[in-house]
């Protein structure tokens, strides 16, 4: 019986997947649960299976270029000042 709940690649088969669905929450089968909570394909499966049909997955759009510039001029900045400061504490006094 759990050799049909798996696919030939390891992961959950759809009927492995109405099983955790018809399941109520904290109740599905042991083997099931456990396969679910360390295969992050069945879980991406599982959560594009939720979402209403047609909905495209939620992607945030990259950052503009500007913000990511600004991000590596603070970074470079921050570097010169440690760079400064490591002399400015060697120095005799």
């Amino acid at each position: 019986m759990a050799a049909a709940l798996f696919d030939a690649d390891g992961c959950l088969s759809p009927r492995g997947f109405a099983q955790i669905s018809a399941a109520p929450p904290g109740r599905a089968p042991a083997e099931l649960a456990a396969h679910l909570a360390g295969c992050a394909r069945c879980q991406r499966r599982l959560l594009v299976a939720a979402l209403p049909s047609g909905t495209p997955s939620p992607r945030r759009p990259p950052p503009p270029l500007w913000r990511t510039g600004v991000a590596v001029v603070v970074c470079l900045l921050l570097v010169v000042m440690a760079m400064v400061l490591t002399q400015v504490l060697r120095a005799p006094r």
